[in-house]
């Protein structure tokens, strides 16, 4: 039985059973080299499945403060219409999917409000912009970082 029934911790017992049971007991090296792989892909989907719902709404809240500060000090045109589709996204849901169309609609008013900054040289709003990119990216580099083919 499994005590914490996460899909975080589905896929690490998984990966246990591959590592502990299956592996030793495969003789032919590229199966093994799959197995490593596979077992690589699993521990990454476990990081994404315990952490991207947080992540999206934690950036997703960002970049919704970084898109009201762009607006008050370059205007709001070109924004508008950006903030008022992820206002209207389903905040509230905690599907997947939702969550996900909530952030994709905050991607989009990200790259509007960067452009405008960049467009009207506010190099500190430009900063704070490339700094919610950074973000994004060390998130991503969370799930893949390290990623290698293993017997590659």
């Amino acid at each position: 039985m499994i005590s914490r029934p996460t899909t975080e911790q589905v896929l690490l017992d998984c990966c246990r059973v591959l590592e502990d049971d299956v592996l030793p007991g495969v003789t032919d090296e590229t199966t093994q080299v799959r197995l490593v792989m596979l077992g690589k892909v699993l521990r990454n989907a476990a990081i994404r499945a315990a952490h991207e719902v947080a992540w999206m709404r934690e950036e997703t809240a960002a970049i919704e403060g970084y898109a009201r500060a762009v607006a008050a000090t370059v205007g709001p045109d070109g924004l508008r219409t950006a903030q008022d589709a992820l206002a209207a996204g389903p905040h509230a849901s905690l599907h997947l999917a939702d969550v996900v169309e909530v952030y994709v609609r905050a991607s989009d008013l990200l790259s509007l409000a960067l452009e405008a900054a960049l467009a009207d040289g506010r190099d500190e709003l430009v900063r704070e912009g490339e700094a919610l990119l950074s973000a994004r990216l060390a998130h991503e580099d969370e799930v893949v970082g390290g990623w290698d083919a293993a017997g590659r």
